[in-house]
């Protein structure tokens, strides 16, 4: 026997189509990600268009619960980054509500893209962020400047691809 309802009121039901929409927001939501604005690499000059670069592409998988001092750490290299000498280009992306996170740089010659790697605020932010992170997969690759992905769609469609790759993680 069903509880007696106030008169005028309806009982509380969900439609499918109701779940259904939920169901699907909640899928979009998951599946949103923000990213730093994209390297305007195409603004080259003509004669640089053949020239070659270093192109490199990372994933990396965040335990939720320490996702806060792996954020802060990616902030303070982010913000070093437009004094990295041989840097071209670069973006930062990330889940808004998962634990994945991307980026992409493009450095003139793997010499400079070298040097990032053992700058200071680079090694401290691999330190600090190394419990925080489950999985790291970097994709490291030589390409004429002309060929970088333009935009995040074309950067993980080339990370999604074999080979040319490393992965760490626990």
């Amino acid at each position: 026997m069903s509880p007696a309802l106030p008169p005028g009121s309806r009982p509380f039901t969900l439609s499918l189509r109701t779940l259904l929409m939920a169901a699907g927001l909640s899928a979009l939501a998951g599946a949103c990600a923000l990213s730093t604005p994209f390297p305007r690499i195409d603004r080259a000059v003509a004669g640089e268009a053949d020239d070659a670069v270093v192109l490199v592409l990372t994933h990396i998988v965040v335990d939720g619960t320490r996702r806060d001092g792996f954020d802060r750490q990616t902030r303070r290299v982010i913000d070093s980054m437009a004094t990295q000498p041989g840097l071209i280009g670069y973006s930062a992306r990330r889940e808004v509500f998962g634990n994945e996170a991307w980026t992409m740089s493009v450095w003139a010659s793997d010499a400079a893209r070298a040097r990032f790697v053992r700058s200071a605020v680079h090694q401290e932010a691999i330190a600090k962020s190394e419990p925080a992170i489950v999985t790291v997969r970097l994709k490291r690759l030589n390409m004429a400047r002309k060929d970088v992905p333009r935009d995040w769609a074309e950067a993980l469609m080339l990370l999604a691809q074999p080979g040319n790759e490393r992965v760490y993680g626990r």
